[in-house]
């Protein structure tokens, strides 16, 4: 008789397990789903048009510095925005700078992704890249029984990593952030310390152990996970050996890089298609970014990250620009605000493709000195944004003149004023709207 089941579901699988449950006997069972607005975008263009994404990695001191490059090249934004934990001293110490970059990336509108490269168990933070005890290094076997073992020192070594983390996915759960999370990436993939470790003990065995702490005891609801592997000439059979279970992910990610010598291939569409089973699929990782054509005609894939600095050396300009403005691409602009998004969308319906007169809060909130005020323009306007403090003294205005449509940031500067409560206020036309923010010194 099972007494309790946490889980985060869809609806099927909410109904499935509510049977199981009262057929056991388990009547005090709790069944906890969620729900995420992200996968229900993701299904509802599954198949229609694919997401445009980029990865942010080192440095985490500036978390939007390839997505701007995307920018600079194409002049849209990526719609997917990801970032990572990473392991050395400065990245680590930057954390906070990448996280408030996630939040203010998802008031944007766009959808938020997270890695983990992270050091072993058998080493605390920070650690190198490669050498002993960096994140390309190998455990013994020995070793891989004791961290998959409950209660050893290198799971419980595991799981204070875990906890090191978590902090940060607690806050932008606070937030009503959701996040894809890819943890163990590439698991097909021997180079990493966890990865190339097939069957139910191997590296799936960690993922599930991963999952459960974060989900379970940590309570973690906010996270969409993803499954990964890297496209080697074993992907057919990996696609089996690496599974955590269908209940352990949400997405199924395919790094290509053309591991075996080819890039996108029917062959490879059809072994994650096949795998998916109508679950949401996606290019992971790529440094060579897929053609129209090609998207067009394998059309599941959700979306595509590209890798950093690799998609500029090995992609020309133009060719980026021609791919961010395909019509089959989804990118920033055209994705819809999540405070106005509906539970569902239905696959006949157009994609939310304009952006509409809308002010963000500010970030950081509370802030020292410093905090970024958002806004979005369907087209050009006349906008003014001023601050004022609590008794309605206009103290700073920050925005005053024609301004172009599209996403817009400005930055506030308190550092001469008192802590306290502070109010913004937007007026473009017949649009205004006040948003309180909190100086804290």
């Amino acid at each position: 008789m099972l007494n309790t089941i946490l889980y985060v579901c869809n609806k099927t699988s909410y109904r499935i397990i509510l049977i199981l449950s009262l057929f056991l006997g388990s009547y005090n069972s709790a069944v906890f789903c969620q729900n995420f607005k992200t996968l229900d975008y993701l299904n509802s263009i599954t198949g229609i048009k694919t997401i445009a994404g980029e990865h942010n990695r080192e440095p985490n001191s500036e978390p939007a510095k390839w997505t701007d490059s995307i920018y600079s090249v194409t002049g849209k934004y990526p719609a997917l925005w990801s970032g990572d934990f990473l392991y050395e001293a400065n990245e680590i110490a930057n954390r906070w700078t990448m996280i408030y970059e996630a939040k203010r990336e998802w008031d944007k509108g766009a959808i938020i992704q997270l890695m983990l490269h992270t050091c072993p168990p058998t080493k605390a933070e920070p650690c190198p890249w490669s050498g002993s005890g960096g994140v390309l290094s190998s455990l013994t076997d020995a070793q891989w029984d004791s961290l998959i073992t409950d209660g050893t020192t290198l799971n419980r070594n595991w799981k204070t990593r875990l906890d090191s983390i978590s902090v940060y996915l607690q806050y932008l759960k606070n937030n009503g952030v959701e996040v894809l999370f890819r943890p163990l990436h590439e698991m097909n993939q021997s180079s990493f310390w966890w990865g190339g470790r097939p069957g139910p003990n191997g590296t799936a065995k960690l993922y599930r152990i991963t999952h459960d702490y974060l989900v379970n005891v940590k309570g973690l609801t906010n996270i969409i996970w993803v499954w990964d592997l890297q496209d080697f000439s074993t992907l057919s059979s990996d696609v089996n050996s690496y599974d955590p279970g269908s209940s352990y992910w949400d997405i199924l990610a395919l790094d290509i890089y053309g591991s075996d010598g080819q890039l996108y291939t029917k062959s490879k569409y059809d072994i994650i298609v096949n795998k998916a089973g109508g679950k949401p699929i996606a290019i992971g990782e790529c440094q060579v970014l897929p053609s129209p054509a090609i998207l067009a005609s394998q059309p599941r894939w959700s979306f595509f990250m590209g890798w950093s600095e690799l998609v500029f050396s090995n992609n020309s300009p133009s060719y980026i620009n021609t791919l961010y403005n395909s019509s089959n691409v989804i990118t920033l602009n055209q994705m819809p605000g999540w405070d106005d998004y509906p539970a569902s969308i239905n696959k006949q319906d157009k994609i939310p493709g304009n952006l509409h007169f809308q002010i963000f809060q500010n970030y950081p909130n509370p802030f020292n000195p410093t905090t970024t005020i958002s806004y979005s323009l369907p087209f050009s306007s006349k906008v003014k944004l001023d601050v004022y403090n609590e008794i309605g003294q206009k103290v700073a205005t920050l925005v005053n003149g024609e301004i172009t449509a599209g996403l817009h940031s400005v930055d506030f500067n308190g550092s001469s004023l008192a802590s306290g409560i502070y109010f913004y206020r937007i007026q473009t036309g017949n649009f205004i709207e006040v948003k309180k923010l909190i100086l804290l010194k």
